[in-house]
Parts: C-alpha cells; sequence; structure tokens
C-alpha cells in the first residue's frame, strides 16, 4: 500500500478505490441474477464484492493485505479502526469468506459444500448493494464511468468523528 496525499501514490490509492467498487458494483449485480435463478455461484460472486469493498476501504486506511490473507475478510476488518463508518456493516457480511475458498471445492468426503440459505443470501446482495452505494458516494466513485479515479481517498470515519 501506498502514503496516502503524495503524489502518485496518492492518485494510484483513488485509481485503486475506484476500480475495487467498480468490480464489486458488478460482481454484486451478477450475484443478485444468480441467486434468482437459484445458482450456487451467487454465493462466491458476493464474497469477491465485499471483498473488493474491503480492499477499496483498506487502501483508504493505507492498511496493506497481504496475500495470503486476501480471502481472510474478518482478519483485514478487525485491523480497521474502530471509529470506521462501515466496520459494523462489514463484520456482518465477512461470514462470506468461507465461499471464496472452500466453497469451490468439494469436501474431503467428495460432496459439494451446502450453499447458503437463498434468503440470507439475498440480505446480504442487499447489504452489499447498499455498502457499495454508501462507500462510492465517500469516495466520490462514478461506478458507471471508468475513465475516472475516485475523487477523494479520505478514510470514512462516523459522523461523530469527522
Amino acid at each position: 500500500m501506498t502514503s496516502l496525499g503524495t503524489g502518485a501514490d496518492w492518485m494510484s490509492d483513488q485509481w485503486t478505490i475506484a476500480s475495487a467498487l467498480r468490480l464489486a458494483n458488478g460482481c454484486v449485480k451478477d450475484a443478485r441474477t444468480l441467486v434468482a435463478s437459484g445458482s450456487r455461484n451467487a454465493a462466491y460472486l458476493s464474497q469477491q464484492a465485499i471483498e473488493q469493498i474491503i480492499r477499496a476501504l483498506a487502501t483508504s486506511e493505507a492498511i496493506h493485505i497481504e496475500r495470503h490473507d486476501a480471502h481472510q475478510l474478518d482478519k483485514i476488518v478487525r485491523r480497521f479502526p474502530d471509529d470506521h463508518a462501515e466496520k459494523a456493516a462489514l463484520k456482518s457480511l465477512v461470514w462470506l469468506e468461507a465461499y471464496a475458498t472452500t466453497f469451490r471445492y468439494t469436501l474431503p468426503s467428495g460432496q459439494i459444500p451446502r450453499a447458503p440459505d437463498k434468503a440470507k443470501l439475498q440480505e446480504a446482495i442487499v447489504g452489499i448493494s447498499s455498502l457499495i452505494l454508501r462507500v462510492a458516494e465517500h469516495f466520490k466513485v462514478d461506478l458507471d464511468d471508468e475513465s475516472k479515479p475516485a475523487q477523494t481517498a479520505t478514510p470514512m470515519r462516523r459522523a461523530s468523528q469527522q
């Protein structure tokens, strides 16, 4: 991760934030379509969406995510400051991390892991969609225009802390 607010590194952070949020938005849109059709792959794409949101937020916090921790969403979120505006929302969605790895493979028994409850997954997709919009608004990211970086990389804090 780079230091914030200085030259090209700062602009790189703005691009990373914007690109991660756009990827998250695409994943959650696809997850919404897949869950409606009954596809178990909706869980994987939901996990990918929350992972990208966490990546965007970690970038603004100058938190470096080691490769071996990339799918350890709960571990990454624990590193966020307690006054982070979205820490509670993120904590409520990190259960999806299981669908990044083990869910994509058969169990040791050779069986396929059980898909999450459809209603719980739909609720998570709604939460992720709302989270994307809040985070994009904070960073001033146009989710549809890939030619522009985020307009700010300032970390998110609860209103009383700003």
